[in-house]
This record gives structure tokens, C-alpha cells and sequence, in this order.
């Protein structure tokens, strides 16, 4: 078996191809998987591999979300306080939901990408694409109300305080209630199901998210079937972007199409790199 080749000076994916050997190695080669720090115009930086991670993106507009539909190969997106590991724990038990409320909090530098990831525990815990009902603001804090499928509402509320990073608390209300707590400042997330019956906390996940991206996107590149991690996105980055009110289920905006994250397409398996986005994104 050749491994493949993965293209990073991260230290933590460094370490978490080391210890995916044989399968992956440290390399350059265009037909290898290439590690994309988020910050900034991070989709221009999507060339020169088969495969992509990209780690803790910035928001991106619907124009980008549109382009990088069409990338062709599959993409990983690293989201720490939406991991689709933890994702799929909220889902081991039917929670049939009425309500979602997800309350966040951190530093003015995520504040973004953080509301964003808040939204985006609410789309999963409602079950589906999310339109924008109201949405309040103040200096220190952003209120967003939402409708899902079935008309299940969802409040979405993130407070700006110091430091950096940032926390959350997801909380699904029906006849059985799921709690995510996650903090930035742990590497571990917290999944809790409550019902008649007593209190169940799923097992903790361990495994870093490095490793766990390096071994999707491996997953991905030898079975052809592509993440919804870039449509799940756009839909978390369409409902918080300006201009999104009213916008949702139905709207011909695509960005405001979520798609759950058990859900894929399935292209063609990739015979080169060359340039993935096209040129007017670059």
C-alpha cells in the first residue's frame, strides 16, 4: 500500500500523520491531501492537491459558497465546536424535538465564526436547513431566531466577552432532551440525553480533531464519496450573513440549503490537481 502524501507545517497534523503511518506521510505531491489554515481568503489556497482540510475557516460569502460547490474534489472542513463525531453522538437517540436553544459565548476575534458554529448545532439539532426569523443585535451580543422543518423553532443567542475562544451549550426540548456543552477550552465535548428514564452522557471522544479530519478526508479520497462538511457551510454561513432574514427552505439562495451531516454525493474518483477554483476566485 502507498501512502499518501499529506502537506502541512502544522505540528498537530504533523503529529496525527505520524500516527495514521503507513497510510499517510509528510509530503509535497500534487496528488495528496494539502492542509488550509482558515484564516482569511482561505478558498483561494484550495490548489495544488487531490484533497483538501480545511481548518477552522473564516466566514465566506454565498458568491465563494456557490464556486466551491463545483470544487470537484472532497474537502474536510475542521469545525472544533461542531465535530461530526459528536454530531453523530446527538443523534444515537430519536429526540423528535420542539424547540432548539443554543446559547454562545467568547471573544470579539471569533465572534463570527462562532455564532456561525451555534447555528449550525441548532440546523443539526432541528434536523434540517434553517430560515432566518428575526435577528436582534447589541455590542455585546446577537440574538438570531430560526425555523426548521416542520415549523421547529430554534434561538440562537452569542454574548461577545474578553479572551479568546469561545463556549457553548446546545440544548434540543421535546419528551427526551439532548445537551452538547462545548468549550474551547477542552479538547473534550459533553453529549447528555435526558428523559423519564434517568440521565445518559454519551462516552467522551478522545481523538484529536487533526487526526480525525487526516482520516475523513482519507475515507473520502478511497471510497469517492464527498463530505457535506462545504454544504453544511454555506448553509451555517448563509444563516448569519447580512441580508439573511427571510431567507431558508424554499428561497433560491443555495446557501441557505443545509444539508445533515449523515448525508453525500458521490464524483468521479480525482486523476489530477490543477487548479480547483476558478480563476476570478483566486
Amino acid at each position: 500500500m502507498t501512502a499518501r502524501e499529506v502537506r502541512t507545517d502544522a505540528a498537530a497534523y504533523r503529529a496525527a500523520v505520524a500516527e495514521l503511518a503507513p497510510l499517510l506521510r509528510i509530503g509535497g505531491g500534487v496528488d495528496g491531501i494539502r492542509v488550509v489554515p482558515g484564516r482569511g481568503v482561505w478558498w483561494e489556497r484550495l490548489v495544488d492537491a487531490a484533497a483538501f482540510v480545511v481548518d477552522e475557516p473564516d466566514p465566506a460569502s454565498a458568491e465563494v459558497h456557490a464556486r466551491l460547490a463545483a470544487i470537484g474534489v472532497p474537502v474536510v472542513v475542521v469545525r472544533r465546536r461542531l465535530r461530526p463525531d459528536v454530531v453523530a453522538d446527538a443523534g444515537a437517540e430519536t429526540i423528535a424535538p420542539r424547540h432548539v436553544v443554543v446559547d454562545a459565548w467568547g471573544g470579539r476575534t471569533d465572534a463570527a465564526a462562532l455564532l456561525r458554529d451555534a447555528v449550525g448545532w441548532a440546523r443539526v439539532l432541528v434536523g434540517g436547513p434553517l430560515s432566518v426569523v428575526a435577528r436582534a443585535e447589541t455590542a455585546s451580543a446577537t440574538t438570531v431566531a430560526l425555523r426548521g422543518p416542520n415549523g421547529i423553532g430554534a434561538s440562537v443567542t452569542r454574548a461577545i466577552g474578553g479572551g479568546v475562544g469561545g463556549a457553548l451549550t446546545a440544548t434540543a426540548l421535546g419528551p427526551r432532551r439532548v445537551e452538547v456543552r462545548v468549550d474551547s477550552a477542552s479538547p473534550l465535548c459533553e453529549v447528555a440525553f435526558d428523559d423519564e428514564e434517568g440521565r445518559r452522557v454519551r462516552p467522551v471522544r478522545r481523538e484529536s480533531p487533526e487526526r480525525l479530519a487526516l482520516r475523513r478526508i482519507l475515507d473520502a479520497v478511497d471510497s469517492g464519496a464527498a463530505p457535506s462538511d462545504l454544504a453544511d457551510l454555506a448553509a451555517d454561513d448563509g444563516a448569519v450573513a447580512p441580508g439573511a432574514l427571510g431567507r431558508g427552505p424554499g428561497a433560491p439562495d443555495p446557501s441557505a440549503i443545509g444539508v445533515r451531516a449523515d448525508q453525500s454525493h458521490r464524483y468521479p474518483a480525482s486523476t489530477g490537481s490543477a487548479s480547483l477554483i476558478s480563476p476570478s476566485v483566486r
